[in-house]
């Protein structure tokens, strides 16, 4: 019987290590908030791009305290409007925010000047793996309205715990639109 339990106990301990590695066998690069750097002066405003192109779109991926029912997407047009959307988010995040965005969000980066040209859309969405990682795919204008797809990348192998993201999208003025849609497209990555 002592060797049952010995050769059971050494199968699941074998089968936990290895389920750990493969974990970090992940080849894709997670997408989380670039390295922005800090300086005060705003970002100049940027054209539209191209239909399908969304390489000159600035995005932002940060990682949030998971709450149920999170997903909203907001268009926020103005320094004031951003301060009670941070503010709100500050409380539902018991104060612990990912010191880039704090910086972002009540720093210089995010002013008037900025608000002259350009606006931002904040996507907030929850996942059931905290593995699971979003890439912004295309954006598109339709009728006043903004048409934003998101790869939601998911590894073969994730984590089970809850995770929120904040996916934070600037973009110029030169789109008149009054509302967004947005569209996560599941990707399975190796």
């Amino acid at each position: 019987m002592k060797r049952f339990f010995s050769a059971l106990l050494l199968i699941v301990s074998s089968v936990l290590v290895l389920t750990a590695c493969g974990g970090s066998n992940n080849s894709s690069t997670p997408q989380e908030t670039p390295d922005a750097g800090v300086g005060n002066e705003p970002p100049a405003a940027v054209d539209p791009p191209a239909q399908g192109d969304v390489s000159s779109i600035v995005v932002l991926y940060n990682r949030i305290d998971w709450r149920d029912n999170m997903e909203d997407t907001s268009i926020i047009r103005s320094a004031d409007e951003l301060r009670d959307f941070y503010e709100e988010l500050k409380a539902a995040n018991d104060n612990e925010l990912d010191n880039d965005l704090v910086w972002r969000f009540t720093g210089d980066q995010y002013n008037d000047s900025f608000f002259a040209d350009n606006f931002l859309v904040l996507i907030t969405v929850s996942e059931t793996s905290g593995s699971n990682r979003h890439a912004l795919s295309s954006i598109a204008e339709d009728n006043n309205k903004l048409i934003i797809n998101i790869d939601r990348e998911i590894p073969d192998i994730g984590t089970a715990d809850m995770a929120g993201w904040l996916i934070v999208i600037e973009l110029s003025n030169n789109y008149s639109i009054t509302a967004a849609d947005v569209i996560f497209t599941d990707v399975i990555v190796d």
